[in-house]
């Protein structure tokens, strides 16, 4: 009987979030954070990770409170399975990232920085640099961002997409305008 009651008051409490009823939030998480959290140290073995994600996913049921169903799932459950997506989601991302630190750690070594270099090699790559940099400026905010993201952090379109929220086909034409204009800045 207890785990019908507390179904229901999870459920009553999901209702009133859904009216943006922080109060209401705040007993949620009071009732079902130490359970959630569990979950996530199992999957993560990190306290701060875990801690994270369950910020990350009480904002998801703040948002998303309205999208719960009863009669798909209990709320104990439904609310697991979105801290679950998010975990390992988070894990995902986070694997992409040691994955590209890796590729950059590689690259370095396998090509690493000249045993020495003359004043005039430092200084001609300054000047690279401040051309680059000047010329980067002349874009707008979007295509600049696209292509660092690209081309200096190591995104792919897709993650770009993701990431921006925006369709790949835009990030794409953004990448080749920007590409386009930057080409042409720095051949002047």
């Amino acid at each position: 009987m207890k785990d019908s009651i507390d179904a229901d008051t999870l459920e009553h409490l999901l209702a009133r979030v859904t009216l943006r009823d922080q109060a209401a939030l705040e007993q949620l998480y009071k009732f079902v954070a130490p359970k959630l959290t569990g979950v996530a140290m199992k999957i993560v073995h990190d306290s701060d990770l875990a801690n994270d994600i369950l910020q990350e996913t009480f904002l998801q049921i703040w948002d998303n409170a309205g999208d719960y169903r009863r009669d798909q799932s209990e709320p104990m459950t439904w609310m697991t399975s979105l801290l679950r997506y998010r975990t390992l989601d988070k894990l995902k991302s986070e694997k992409r990232e040691q994955h590209r630190r890796n590729q950059f750690h590689e690259a370095h070594n396998l090509f690493g920085e000249p045993e020495s270099t003359s004043p005039l090699t430092n200084m001609l790559q300054d000047d690279t640099d401040i051309q680059v940099s000047t010329c980067l400026q002349t874009l707008d905010v979007l295509q600049r961002n696209s292509i660092l993201m690209a081309y200096y952090f190591g995104y792919s379109r897709e993650e770009i997409a993701v990431h921006i929220e925006k369709p790949i086909n835009t990030i794409k034409s953004w990448l080749k305008r920007g590409l386009t204009r930057l080409a042409q800045c720095l051949s002047h």
